[in-house]
C-alpha cells in the first residue's frame, strides 16, 4: 500500500482533494494494523526460538517402539527454523542471536544428519544380506555393531563436540561388518552350494543311450566310472568341509570390541552339522537318482516309440542246448551283474570320509566314512530292492519268447534215423516226401 501513496504524494492535487483526508485516514489505519501484525508474528517467532532449539538436546539416533528399527532422530522443526531465519533475514529484519547460532550450524547438522542416515540405512542393508542360517551365530557380531551405535542413543547430541569421531567409529565398524558378511555369503555361494549342487547331480553309473553291453564288459565299465566319481565326490566332500571350517574361522576370529560378546562353541557346532547334513543328503540324492536310472534304463519298455527308444542294455543269445532253448547269459547272471553294479555305487560311499576325521590313520577313518548313513536311508533301501529284483518283470516275456521255440523241438529231441525208417514204412508218395 506505499506505493500509491508515494504517487500522491508527488502529486499535491490528488491530495488536496475532499476525499483524500479518508484515504490517509484509511491508509495509516491499514499500515497500523500491519505493522502491529508483522509485530506480534515476529515476537511470537522469537519466542519460539528457544523452543524450536530444545530438539537440539536430543539424542542423535532413537529405536521406534513400533518396528524396532533404528532411526535418526533430528527435530524438524530446527530446519524449519534455520529456512525461516534465512528469510528474514533476506528481508532486513534483525534476527536474535540464538536463531543465528541455529543458521551458523546449519551446515553442521545437515551433514550429521545425512551421515547418520546413510550409517543406519547400510546396516539395515547389511541385516538384510545375511543368509539365514548364519543369522544365529552372527547374532554377536550384529549385538557388538549396535553396541558402536549406542553412544548416539544414550549420551550424544546435537550440541554435542564428538559427533565427528563418533560418525567415523560406526562407519569403521559397518565396513568390518559388511566384509565378514559379504565373505561368509562368497564362501556359501561359491564354495559351499555350488560344490554341493555338483555333488546332487553326480551320476554313479555309466548309461549310453545308443549302445548295448555284453554283462562282463558292462560290470568292468561301471566299476571304473564309479571308481573316477568317487575322487569326485571325495574331493568336493573334502572342499565343502574346509569351506564349512573357513567360515566358522572367519565367524569366530572377529574383533569385538565390546568385551562381552562372544560366539558360542553350540552355535559352530550347529552351523557345521547343518552343512554335513546338507552333505549327506547331496550324497544320498545322487545314490537314489543313480539307481533309479539305472532301473529306468534296464527295465522293459513295451509299446515305447520306436523314434524314442533307446537301444536294448544287454545283448544276450539264445542258445540251443538240447533238450533246451535259453539265453546266454541267463537273465540270473545278468541279475547279478545288475546287482554288483548296485554294490559299486553303494561301495563308492565307503571312500568319502565323514566330517572330522581327516586326520585319522587310513584305517581309523574307514570307519567313519558316509556309508554306514546312507545304506540306512529307508528310501535308497527300497530302490536297491527294486534294482535287485527289476529282472523279474522280463522273465515272462523271456519265457514265453523261448516257448516259441517249442514247435521245432522234434528237430533235436528225436532221432532222425528212427523217424526216417518209420517213415519209410508208410511207403510213402512222391507228393507225401514233400509235406513231410
Amino acid at each position: 500500500i506505499e506505493e500509491p501513496m508515494k504517487q500522491f504524494e508527488a502529486n499535491q492535487n490528488v491530495l488536496a482533494g475532499k476525499d483524500a483526508k479518508k484515504i490517509i485516514k484509511m491508509y495509516n489505519k491499514i499500515a497500523r494494523t500491519l505493522v502491529a501484525f508483522e509485530f506480534t508474528w515476529y515476537k511470537a517467532w522469537v519466542q519460539s526460538i528457544d523452543n524450536a532449539k530444545t530438539g537440539l538436546q536430543a539424542t542423535l539416533i532413537i529405536r521406534h517402539p513400533d518396528d524396532n528399527k533404528l532411526y535418526v532422530n533430528f527435530d524438524r522443526d530446527i530446519f524449519q527454523l534455520i529456512r525461516e531465519a534465512k528469510c528474514l533475514g533476506r528481508m532486513g529484519i534483525e534476527i536474535p542471536e540464538s536463531a543465528k547460532i541455529a543458521l551458523m550450524q546449519e551446515e553442521k547438522f545437515k551433514t550429521f544428519y545425512t551421515q547418520l542416515n546413510w550409517a543406519l540405512t547400510e546396516y539395515d542393508r547389511i541385516v538384510a544380506e545375511v543368509i539365514p542360517v548364519t543369522a544365529m551365530i552372527l547374532r554377536p557380531h550384529f549385538k557388538d555393531m549396535e553396541w558402536k551405535l549406542r553412544p548416539g542413543m544414550t549420551t550424544l547430541t546435537w550440541t554435542s563436540l564428538n559427533i565427528d569421531p563418533y560418525i567415523n567409529h560406526v562407519c569403521s565398524g559397518l565396513k568390518k561388518l559388511q566384509e565378514l558378511v559379504s565373505c561368509i555369503n562368497d564362501i556359501i555361494e561359491n564354495r559351499i552350494e555350488k560344490n554341493l549342487k555338483v555333488v546332487s547331480k553326480a551320476l554313479l553309473v555309466d548309461l549310453p543311450e545308443d549302445s548295448s553291453f555284453t554283462v562282463s564288459d558292462f560290470v568292468v565299465m561301471q566299476q571304473s566310472h564309479i571308481a573316477g566319481q568317487s575322487r569326485l565326490l571325495q574331493g568336493k566332500n573334502m572342499e565343502i568341509e574346509n569351506a564349512v571350517t573357513d567360515l566358522i574361522r572367519h565367524i569366530t576370529t572377529y574383533h569385538f570390541e565390546s568385551q562381552t560378546e562372544t560366539v558360542p562353541e553350540k552355535d559352530s557346532t550347529k552351523l557345521r552339522n547343518h552343512y554335513n547334513h546338507f552333505m549327506y543328503q547331496a550324497l544320498l540324492y545322487s545314490a537314489k537318482n543313480s539307481m533309479n536310472m539305472l532301473k529306468k534304463r534296464i527295465g522293459s519298455r513295451k509299446g515305447t516309440n520306436i523314434i524314442n527308444a533307446s537301444k536294448p542294455f544287454f545283448e544276450v543269445d539264445v542258445q540251443l542246448i538240447p533238450p533246451f532253448v535259453s539265453l546266454s547269459p541267463s537273465l540270473d547272471e545278468i541279475q547279478q551283474c545288475i546287482n554288483k553294479s548296485a554294490q559299486a555305487v553303494l561301495s563308492c560311499y565307503k571312500e568319502i570320509v565323514d566330517w572330522g576325521y581327516k586326520s585319522l590313520t587310513e584305517e581309523n577313518r574307514a570307519t567313519h566314512t558316509f556309508f554306514t548313513r546312507i545304506t540306512k536311508d529307508i528310501e535308497l533301501v527300497k530302490v536297491a530292492l527294486l534294482l535287485t529284483g527289476c529282472v523279474q518283470g522280463i522273465r515272462k516275456t523271456v519265457a514265453e519268447y523261448l516257448d516259441s521255440f517249442k514247435q521245432y523241438d522234434w528237430l533235436w529231441k528225436n532221432d532222425k534215423d528212427a523217424a526216417c525208417d518209420e517213415f519209410l514204412k508208410t511207403n510213402p508218395s512222391l507228393e507225401s516226401y514233400e509235406a513231410k
